[in-house]
């Protein structure tokens, strides 16, 4: 083998391997760009989430909602009842009088 053969493949061999590293760093660059618009899209959605999270709260809220009107009923239903207890009581001190 002579001293322009070996050249000639060293030559060869060099650029293939450059081939090798300039292939491997367009991915490397296109891993990189990709993950920076995985971030990004990652930041809009943990920002909707958190959007999300605030207008369902209300739903969440409704068993509590249930229990307080139940209570408010049932203070309203006492208080019906009391009323309705305190007429017939000045009902018949009405009648009493009358006669």
């Amino acid at each position: 083998m002579s001293a322009n053969e070996i050249y000639q493949w060293w030559f060869i061999w060099l650029a293939i391997g450059a081939g090798i590293v300039v292939a491997a760093a367009a991915l490397l660059i296109t891993i990189v760009i990709v993950a920076h618009r995985i971030a990004v899209l990652a930041k809009t959605a943990i920002a909707v989430l958190l959007e999300i999270e605030a207008n369902t709260k209300s739903i969440w809220e409704l068993n509590t909602s249930r229990k307080v009107a139940g209570n408010l009923l049932d203070g309203a239903t006492a208080i019906e009842d009391n009323a309705g207890t305190i007429l017939n009581a000045l009902s018949k001190t009405e009648d009493k009088q009358a006669a």
